[in-house]
């Protein structure tokens, strides 16, 4: 089985593939092509740094490039059950699609998100407010070459809204899984 995960930062992709791993998916994330892109460039793993750096791979390399070399990766390992997360625009999806991918939506109120982004504490987070919603319009309208998460929503299989406890995100989850099953 093939699961994309696609959500806006805080929305609870990462506590969804932690539950799938535990269920025995490989995990797989299209931002590790791009963290190792600005460490080669010796670039802090800001935010800010992260966007500028994954667009100018999608810019040079095309826009399908982070899901084609996490791609490649994953049928290297040869693993029957993947998860791929942050998935960020149509042609990620459209490949992951192709491929045979489910594609779960995670979402939440903005103002819940950024809690939890400040409790999670990385490198990329430290940010305030004001910021991070700029930057968030940025990514979900397509200001950023490469990112629109507005439009990947409307391609979406299924929606996780993540507003409450850890047990109901699981419960989603599991909701979602046998919906897959059967729809399979």
């Amino acid at each position: 089985m093939l699961i994309g995960l696609v959500g806006k930062n805080g929305a609870g992709k990462t506590s969804v593939a932690e539950y799938l791993i535990k269920k025995g998916f490989s995990f797989y994330s299209l931002s590790d092509i791009v963290r190792e892109e600005a460490a080669k460039k010796q670039l802090p793993l800001t935010r800010e740094n992260l966007i500028t750096t994954g667009n100018e791979l999608k810019m040079t390399q095309g826009e399908t490039v982070l899901a084609e070399k996490t791609w490649a990766k994953a049928l290297f390992e040869n693993h029957a059950n993947l998860v791929f997360d942050s998935i960020r625009n149509i042609a990620e999806v459209e490949f992951l699609k192709q491929k045979g991918a489910i594609i779960i939506g995670v979402d939440a109120p903005i103002e819940l998100r950024y809690q939890r982004i400040q409790k999670r504490k990385r490198t990329s987070d430290q940010l305030d407010f004001e910021t991070f919603v700029k930057l968030e319009e940025q990514e979900s309208t397509g200001q950023s070459f490469g990112q629109n998460l507005n439009a990947v929503f409307k391609r979406i299989d299924f929606p996780i809204h993540n507003d409450s406890s850890p047990d109901a995100l699981q419960q989603k989850i599991e909701e979602v899984l046998t919906a897959i099953k059967v729809s399979v």
